[in-house]
């Protein structure tokens, strides 16, 4: 299934760069490790792969959960040592989510 995730990619690209730049988001101390990542996904965005593969020290690893692991770290089509971009991505829209949902991070200003 997180396979499947990782293809849909192109569909978020375009947003990558709005929502990591975007000051409107701010975060508890339970969502800091999520917005920091959020906010470095426009870098990794306009990098250019295929010269420069993205290594694992790149990257929060701590963000990446057991059920992630196998399509981050294990994509055949990549060198050897290097982490699936797209995959790393999507992982952490998914932590966005799971994190907007419990308030971690949060739309300043904001009401609620």
């Amino acid at each position: 299934m997180r396979q499947s995730l990782t293809e849909r990619y192109n569909t978020v690209r375009p947003f990558l760069t709005l929502l990591g730049d975007s000051a409107a988001l701010g975060a508890a101390s339970g969502g800091r490790r999520v917005l920091a990542a959020v906010k470095r996904l426009p870098v990794l965005a306009r990098r250019k792969i295929k010269q420069k593969p993205l290594l694992s020290k790149e990257i929060d690893e701590k963000l990446v959960p057991p059920m992630w692991r196998r399509a981050v770290y294990a994509n055949p089509d990549l060198p050897t040592g290097s982490v699936d971009r797209d995959a790393y991505v999507m992982c952490v829209l998914e932590h966005l989510v799971k994190a907007l949902h419990r308030r971690d991070i949060y739309a300043a200003p904001s009401h609620r």
